[in-house]
Parts: C-alpha cells; structure tokens; sequence
C-alpha cells in the first residue's frame, strides 16, 4: 500500500467507528490488512513485526457486543481493528480512522441514525470460546502474603479451586504469568472454565472464557442458609467466607444481570438475598438495576481512600475491624 497524504481525505469528523461499522465488517477490515480469509481458530505470522512462526490470532471479545480482537503472544499488544490499523501504519487513532475511510472508499458516505450494534453485522468467521489451559506451580511464601491481606486462608482458596500458575496456553499458545499469576477454575454443565487473575499487571489483569452465567462460588454454597451475599468477584467470596463466615457467590461482571430463574433459586435456598457490590458510579448503578428487577436489598462499603469493596475494606482496616464495620452495616441498613 502506497503511502498516502491522510490530511487530504475527505473525512466527516461524525464519522465514527461506530458509524464504520454500519457499511463495513470489523471481519473484512482485518482480512483487508492482514491480506488473507481469516479465522477465530487460525494462527497468522504477526504483520507488526518479524515473526517466522505463526504467533498473532483474532478472537471475539467477551463484551457482549461481538468485538473482534487481534492478539499478538510475543508482544502481548491487543485491540480491535482500530488499534490494529495504528499500530500497522504507526498513526494516531483519527488517522487510522481515516485510512480506513480512504481504503475502502468511505469517505463520502454520509452519518445515518441506524443504530445498528456490531453483533448485527454478517460475521465472517463463527465466534468461538477463547481456549485456555493453564500449567500449575506450587504454592509460595508470595501467594500467603498477597491472599491473606483479604482475609483469605489457603485452604479456603483450595476449596474454591484457585491455583497458582505459571504459564497460560492461550489458544494453543504458551505465555508465561506474572509472578501473581492465579487461575479461578469453574465447572458447569460439564464444562471447565478459567479466569486468570493478575493482579498487579495492568494490560492483563484478567483473561477469562467463563461465560455470563458461571457465578464465582456457586459450586462451594451450601444447601440453604440464613444469608446469601451477591457480589461481584470471587476474591470478594473467599473473603466474606473467611472473615464473616456468610455464603456469597460473584458475578462475572458488574454489567450483568442473571436469569429469573437463578435467582428464585438463591430466594428459595437462602433467607435473605442482599447485594454488595462496589461502591463506584457502575457497582451503584448494578444495586439499583438489581434491586429494582428482582426486588432484593443492597449495601456498601464505607467510602475510605482504597475501599470499593469488602476485600478492599480487610486489606485497608484489618480483620476485626472490618468484620466489625460489616456488621453494623448489614444490621443498620438491612431491614
């Protein structure tokens, strides 16, 4: 591809990349520019560098919305096709925009109000789980001090099946974890599922092929009980168990919902039903939509500088104390 004077391209600034994908696949933009028929389940040798063994893949994004990604296993960058385009042409991210607009003769098409989402658009290529596997190691004095801030026993993180890792096989591929590297395994409907946890890496905090519905702890509560605490991550489970002795299951994220079904369920098993999630603008927004849809109560955690949840509140104020603060809150503002 020649190079081209990006300034002279006739670009609607409301041209978005939302607006891109009503005229054009995200599919056909990657086949575009990695110039082959692409595939979920294929390897391709990395156009953003030397690579003499195959090591970049697309995969679809857990989001909801059908996002296409690339991932590169050596250089462990990933994105959508925007930040594919940049990265490949060294261009900021309206340029990129831009060049997409000129390579596929974009440019005069004009802003519409079709409101439509990316998983309405033809796919080229069949979503699939991203397949992880993961290879163990034993645990170590560093695991014992990072869980145990929370509250959390190693026997209690056997029982709701965390391990410590020390390689991902990530579509096949393997990359080595960060020292913190941990694996929450899930079981349902005959199927094993991996969440991989690293705390202290920012890029890849979380990789994940559980699906929405697998809740974090389901498998460990017991028959019936007298108090059933909704959060929104297992760390947040292990520590209310640990330290409150209540039974908790974790959401897969704070943007979902559960069927009706599930949670007549948990009404039917537990007494009371209460939700306690973070206490941020989309942990705030969650109780209301869940307090509103399934008529349950919902609390939070005082708001302290490094407190958004009940793991954070052990890790700030200690053991008792926070055993302490949760009960007073759950007695004074669960009615």
């Amino acid at each position: 591809m020649g190079k081209i004077n990006l300034n002279s391209i006739v670009y609607n600034e409301k041209l978005t990349k939302e607006e891109i994908n009503k005229h054009i696949t995200q599919e056909e933009i990657f086949s575009y520019y990695l110039g082959d028929s692409i595939s979920s389940n294929k390897k391709f040798c990395s156009p953003l560098r030397n690579d003499s063994v195959p090591s970049f893949s697309l995969f679809y994004h857990r989001d909801g919305e059908g996002m296409l990604m690339f991932y590169d296993f050596a250089t462990k960058d990933c994105g959508d096709y925007v930040v594919f385009v940049r990265k490949l042409f060294n261009l900021e991210f309206k340029d990129a925009l831009r060049k997409i607009v000129f390579d596929f003769g974009l440019s005069n098409i004009k802003v519409t109000a079709d409101k439509r989402k990316l998983s309405t658009v033809k796919r080229i290529i069949q979503k699939k789980p991203v397949n992880i596997g993961i290879k163990k190691r034993n645990w170590k004095q560093l695991d014992r001090s990072f869980w145990s801030r929370f509250g959390i026993k190693k026997s209690t993180l056997i029982k709701f099946n965390v391990v410590p890792i020390e390689y991902i096989f990530f579509n096949g591929n393997a990359v080595k974890v960060d020292k913190h590297g941990y694996a929450y395994i899930e079981y349902k409907d005959d199927r094993i599922s991996y969440k991989i946890y690293q705390p202290y890496n920012e890029r890849f905090k979380w990789i994940n092929n559980a699906n929405y519905s697998v809740h974090q702890g389901y498998t460990q509560l017991p028959d019936n009980g007298d108090l059933l605490i909704i959060t929104k991550s297992l760390k947040d489970v292990m520590s209310l168990y640990d330290v409150i002795g209540t039974s908790a299951i974790g959401l897969q994220s704070e943007s979902v919902m559960m069927k009706d079904s599930v949670m007549k369920e948990y009404k039917s098993r537990f007494k009371k039903v209460v939700c306690l999630f973070d206490n941020d603008k989309a942990g705030k927004s969650l109780s209301l939509s869940f307090s509103n849809k399934y008529k349950v109560p919902y609390f939070f955690m005082p708001e302290m500088e490094g407190v958004t949840d009940f793991s954070d509140l052990v890790k700030i104020i200690g053991i008792e104390k926070a055993r302490v603060k949760f009960n007073t809150l759950i007695e004074n503002e669960i009615k």
